[in-house]
Formats: structure tokens, sequence, C-alpha cells
């Protein structure tokens, strides 16, 4: 009883780090990646047995390749998607082309509401694609987000004439003053590189704090370095529970996305 137990966890606990995995790094894993994650000595007879049982699948495998992995249902989910020829719509069923067409609205629903969801609980690239997002969604101008720009800040927008930086944080703690102190560096390098002038130009610290935690639970979301570096920057600063308590303020109709807007770039206080 107690093996199959154990079995049953390595299971569960190899589906959930592809799934942990992929949510992260926006990429499917290799074998060897979900091995690390877990540190199950068998991962990979654990992940072949669960290829076999049709809850993983191989989507990319060889004799001297890397054998790529990702859940079975959501493979299936993606062939779903596969572009057909163009004469298979003159037999497809009318009911099915119904479907599939309140299918396509359903899920750009979803992805919306998704996206808005991330702000309470992601970090890293998941979290500053969900922050661009959603200020593109309330009508900021000029939303960028520079994920394959590593040596700038995460997001850029443009609001009342003035040029703003944002450097995002995901944390399980406190936002600190290392990402306070980098958003600083980007602030340096704009003006450094570029003919922007200082006072068309603003930098924004936004935190998604204690995000394992659950909303109602979380502590003060800057550590007192931090605060003390965001005041001698004159930083502006929101979290990302802020941020979503502003989109849904929106999407419920009580507030206005100019509204919002301007309580976003007022931000919140951190004396």
């Amino acid at each position: 009883m107690g093996i199959k137990m154990s079995v049953s966890n390595e299971d569960q606990t190899i589906m959930q780090a592809v799934k942990d995995y992929i949510f992260l790094n926006h990429m499917f894993p290799q074998i060897n990646d979900i091995i690390k994650m877990t540190g199950i000595k068998k991962g990979d007879d654990v992940c072949k047995k669960l290829i076999a049982q049709k809850k993983l699948y191989a989507c990319f495998t060889g004799p001297t390749l890397p054998t790529i992995i990702l859940p079975y249902d959501m493979m299936q989910l993606i062939l779903l998607t596969q572009k057909k020829p163009d004469w298979a719509s003159e037999h497809s069923f009318e009911e099915r082309t119904a479907v599939d067409r309140k299918i396509e609205e359903l899920n750009s629903q979803i992805i919306k509401y998704d996206m808005f969801e991330r702000l309470l609980y992601t970090t890293d690239k998941p979290l500053e694609e969900a922050v661009a997002y959603t200020l593109d969604f309330l009508g900021f101008e000029n939303v960028v987000h520079l994920k394959e720009d590593t040596d700038n800040a995460d997001i850029s927008f443009s609001f009342d004439g003035t040029k703003n930086l944002i450097e995002v944080e995901g944390t399980t703690n406190q936002g600190g003053k290392d990402k306070v102190n980098q958003l600083n560096g980007w602030i340096k390098k704009e003006l450094e590189t570029t003919d922007t002038e200082p006072e068309k130009l603003k930098g924004f610290f936004v935190v998604n704090h204690f995000r394992e935690t659950n909303l109602k639970d979380r502590g003060i979301p800057l550590s007192l370095h931090a605060k003390k570096f965001m005041k001698y920057h004159k930083f502006g600063f929101f979290t990302t529970k802020f941020l979503f308590e502003c989109v849904k303020d929106v999407v419920n109709g009580k507030i206005t996305k100019d509204d919002a807007q301007k309580l976003i770039y007022e931000g919140e206080q951190y004396e």
C-alpha cells in the first residue's frame, strides 16, 4: 500500500512539475529538466510510463535527441487548432461550425481573464507579460514588454507626455532594494543613450509580493531598504494586487479606463 502511494505521488509530482515548467518558462521541458526539478531518481522511467498512459506527450524525441514533453491533454488542444484544408469547411457539420465559433469567442475571453489573474500569483516573464497586457487593456499608450531585451527595463509605456520604465518583481517575500537599484540603472541608461528629458521620464517599481499567500493575508509589500531607495529616487510604485483591483473595477463597470489610468499612475503610497 505504501509503495503504491509513493508511485502515485511521483506521478503527480512529475505532472505538476511539467505544468509549472511550461507556465514559468513559456517553453516545453526536456525530461532532464523535470528530473532536475523534482529530484526523482527514476524520473526518466516515470515520464516514459506517463507517456505510455497518455498522461504526457512526447512531442520531440529521437535516439540522439532530447525528449520534449508536455501534458497529453494540452497537446490535444494544440492539435484542435491545427489548420484544416480550405475545402474541409465545405463538408463541415453546421453545428460544428457554430460550436467552433463559440469556442473561439470563449477562448479569447478566457485568455483575457487569465492574464488579469496572473497578476496575483506569477513571477518572471509571465508576470511581466500580465502587467504589460493589463496596462495596454486599460488604454495606456506605447506599452512595450521588452521581454527579449535583458539589458533594459521590463516594460515601458507613455502617459501624459511622459515616458515610463517599469521594473517588475514577483516574490514570495517583500519587494527588495536590488530591483529598485536595477530600475535606477535603467533610468540612467535612458538618460545617457536617448534624448529623453529628465522631467519627461519616470520609473515605476511593480511588485507581486508574497505571491504564494492569499491576498488577504499578505504583509507589507516593500522592505525597509526598498522604501528608502524608492524615496531617494522618487520612483512610482504599485502592487500587482492594486493593478488587478483597478482592472477588475473597470471590467465590472465601477470605474472608467481613464479613472484607472490616473489611479495607477498616481500609484500607491510606500511611506
